[in-house]
């Protein structure tokens, strides 16, 4: 099925086998069927679709919601792509359109935020109607970031003759997308629940305001430790406080591009222990080593749950979630795990 290239390639980034969205995935991709893919965060979405791009050599585009995923995925068809001959570029808002520009004249494959694509399609620098394969990756949060019609506009200028929507969850307007799009496109779900989070450990604790979740904190904080708050300013001075006792890096949407990816990098190859990140760094970070999150804020709704909970545990690696709840949060929080069928245990 797969090219002698190709398998070089994923053994030597230590592929032992294919995962099961990647067994279901890659055969209906490669016989150019389009699909709309249901798949736990962590599972390996990313090499389901990025096999058949690199086997099939079609001009390709994939959209990512944020700029840190947009690196990542790159990173992971490069490596696929290694003995293929491709060219890559990704493209993202925040950083110069210069070299951005450049590099998308020559690139067989595309990978980008929605914002930035139709930036450069629109100054004339990006002909979108040459790619004829095209994926949405993470669609649920495309729509939970109000990216849903730049992706309609994007999808509307592209030649795509094969579709693939991949998920976590596929909410009704996701799924009316797919069809639009690709009528024919095969439905494929992994796992037994919509909100499978395959083992990850749940744990919660009853906190009372900032003091005793601080306390918490540096008794749980270990190597590769991913912590949410809320909001930036309260990522900014927890990652200032923490430091005094830890190798902390922050991951906020206020900070220049080039110090988030620094960041990311660092926490990556364990120059920091603990990485504080906003809801920006549930949306695409995938970093094996990522042993533990925390939730130092509790999250508004499900889904943000989910995506914050799935940077570990992944590729059926075990790991450890742990929200902090105030008193007043509890009711909430018992609604949130029982709709998400995920079983919780009270830590203090």
């Amino acid at each position: 099925m797969l090219s002698e290239s190709i398998e070089k390639a994923i053994r030597e980034m230590g592929f032992s086998g294919l995962t099961e969205v990647q067994q279901k995935v890659i055969p209906l991709l490669l016989s150019k069927k389009s699909v709309i893919v249901q798949s736990r965060t962590g599972s390996g979405k990313t090499a389901a679709y990025g096999i058949p791009i690199a086997q099939l050599k079609l001009n390709s585009l994939v959209l990512t919601p944020t700029r840190e995923l947009a690196r990542q995925v790159t990173w992971e068809l490069s490596k696929i792509s290694k003995y293929e001959g491709l060219r890559f570029a990704t493209v993202y808002g925040g950083v110069g359109y210069a070299e951005q520009e450049r590099k998308v004249k020559d690139a067989d494959v595309i990978v980008g935020t929605p914002g930035r694509l139709l930036d450069l399609w629109g100054k004339g620098s990006l002909d979108l109607s040459v790619f004829r394969f095209v994926v949405v990756d993470e669609a649920d949060v495309m729509l939970e970031m109000g990216f849903i019609d730049d992706v309609k506009e994007i999808l509307h200028q592209t030649s795509m003759e094969i579709g693939g929507y991949f998920s976590a969850t596929i909410p009704n307007q996701i799924f009316s997308l797919a069809k639009t799009f690709s009528k024919d496109a095969e439905l494929v779900k992994i796992g037994d629940g919509e909100f499978d989070i395959a083992n990850v450990e749940h744990r919660y604790y009853v906190t009372r305001g900032w003091t005793d979740k601080v306390k918490l904190l540096k008794s749980h904080i270990e190597d590769g430790t991913l912590v949410f708050t809320k909001t930036r300013d309260r990522a900014e001075r927890l990652a200032g406080f923490m430091s005094n006792w830890y190798d902390v890096g922050e991951l906020r949407g206020n900070m220049p591009q080039r110090v988030r990816e620094r960041n990311i990098d660092g926490f990556r190859t364990g120059k920091y222990q603990v990485l504080i990140a906003t809801d920006v760094a549930s949306r695409g970070i995938d970093i094996l080593s990522i042993k533990k999150v925390i939730n130092f804020d509790m999250p508004d709704n499900k889904i943000t749950y989910i995506h914050r909970i799935g940077r570990t545990g992944r590729l059926d690696r075990g790991g450890i979630a742990i929200t902090y709840v105030e008193p007043s949060q509890l009711a909430d929080y018992r609604n949130m795990m029982n709709s998400l069928y995920l079983r919780t245990i009270r830590a203090n």
